[in-house]
């Protein structure tokens, strides 16, 4: 006689159960993060004029919180890789959350920005946290489409946070009100990251981590696989920022689109991001990381070619650029899945404290080595623009390279 009892749950069940609950809590905290740091991109002209400081200088927001959160995961590599992924994913929330704060009541322009390296200081251990608690929480074959998660939510972030900040700041009160609503966002998460990505009941403990130490992160990073890893990392940020920060100036100055088109270009890409990273990450967990990586350096370089070195309408230049936008965070998709496979467990936070490092020196660096290259124009255009084109599309075709060369090396160590 068949038992009318449920049956308990077996690990595999349980274990997808709860990753359909943590994923999602990780991937909110992954786009309220991004959420701070893209709305500060259409503030800087009110931000000025309420401070009395030149609008150029509002750019120090963003270039401070990046070199912030570089930093912060150098920091965080030594002190995070031996408590618990709650803790970790607390502290750095908390932090964000009370130093956001503090930049939007902040006085006057040096304080803000204080407030604002503080709060990029637990940025980058925070996303490294997020990331680690996805690839514990997700078994490796299902591993890169929840990783897309949190590279898609920069794309949300993008079609929400613009026009959010936009809207907070006409209506309710300027610019200090969406950064004080997002600090409250942040505080808000503290709740359900207690509660859901505690131990469960009648869960076995998790094993002790050992605490790092600066002879143990060298080692680390001397080994092959760990330096593979951050260079695919690393090379997929600096080729973001090469081109999409000046996607604007070429949108308005070289092909005359107006700034209404320019919305709609910021619109397009972050609705398409949202499709395209998930894509990937799925594409990657059913046919492998090199075909994905090799079909996105592909759909790059043709959308790249076609954005800027072909003529055509003013309503297919916009919908390009906004793909632009959208192929680009695909590429870190695939940077920050394989990123995943390369620590062994007890390493994982260290690591990916590490790869937000890269990610934030990556970006700078782009930022920076675009400045040098690229020349405005009188009508507020930019010329070469060609070359950092070109050279995104030869990073593109270096991350299929790197990413064979990682499977070789994850090879070798599993066999050895």
């Amino acid at each position: 006689m068949a038992s009318w009892k449920r049956r308990p749950p077996t690990s595999e069940s349980a274990a997808r159960r709860r990753a359909a609950i943590t994923v999602p809590l990780l991937a909110s905290i992954a786009f309220a993060n991004a959420l701070g740091a893209v709305m500060f991109f259409p503030l800087g002209p009110f931000l000025a004029r309420d401070l009395g400081v030149p609008v150029e200088d509002t750019a120090l927001t963003t270039t401070s919180y990046t070199i912030a959160a570089g930093i912060g995961g150098l920091v965080g590599a030594l002190l995070l890789g031996g408590v618990s992924r709650r803790v970790a994913v607390l502290g750095s929330l908390c932090g964000l959350g009370v130093f956001a704060l503090a930049t939007g009541l902040a006085p006057n322009f040096p304080l803000l920005l204080l407030a604002r390296v503080c709060a990029g200081a637990f940025a980058g251990p925070l996303m490294a946290a997020v990331v680690t608690s996805i690839a514990e929480a997700v078994p490796e074959e299902r591993r890169n489409r929840a990783v897309s998660s949190v590279t898609g939510a920069y794309g949300l972030a993008l079609v929400v946070g613009l026009p959010l900040a936009l809207v907070l700041s006409a209506s309710a009160g300027g610019w200090r009100t969406p950064i004080l609503a997002v600090g409250v966002l942040y505080l808000l998460l503290l709740w359900p990251v207690w509660h859901l990505l505690g131990q469960r009941p009648g869960e076995p403990p998790p094993p002790p981590r050992p605490k790092v130490t600066v002879s143990g992160l060298l080692r680390l990073l001397g080994r092959g696989e760990s330096i593979t890893g951050l260079a695919l990392i690393g090379a997929a940020s600096f080729a973001t920022l090469l081109v999409s920060p000046h996607i604007a100036a070429y949108a308005l100055g070289n092909v005359g689109i107006s700034e209404e088109g320019l919305r709609l270009i910021y619109v397009i890409g972050g609705a398409l991001a949202v499709v395209t990273t998930r894509a990937t990450g799925t594409l990657m967990d059913r046919v492998g990381v090199l075909p994905a990586s090799l079909t996105v350096g592909c759909v790059l370089t043709a959308v790249l070619v076609a954005a800027f070195a072909l003529p055509g309408p003013l309503w297919l230049v916009t919908v390009l650029l906004g793909t632009v936008l959208a192929v680009q965070l695909a590429r870190s998709t695939v940077a920050q899945g394989s990123a995943t496979r390369v620590a062994l467990p007890a390493e994982r936070m260290t690591y990916q404290c590490l790869v937000a490092a890269t990610t934030s020196l990556g970006q700078g660096l782009g930022a920076a080595a675009s400045t040098l290259v690229l020349r405005e124009r009188p009508d507020g255009g930019v010329d070469h623009i060609g070359w950092m084109v070109g050279a995104s599309i030869a990073l593109a075709w270096l991350a299929p390279l790197l990413v064979m060369l990682l499977h070789r090396q994850l090879a070798r160590r599993e066999a050895g």
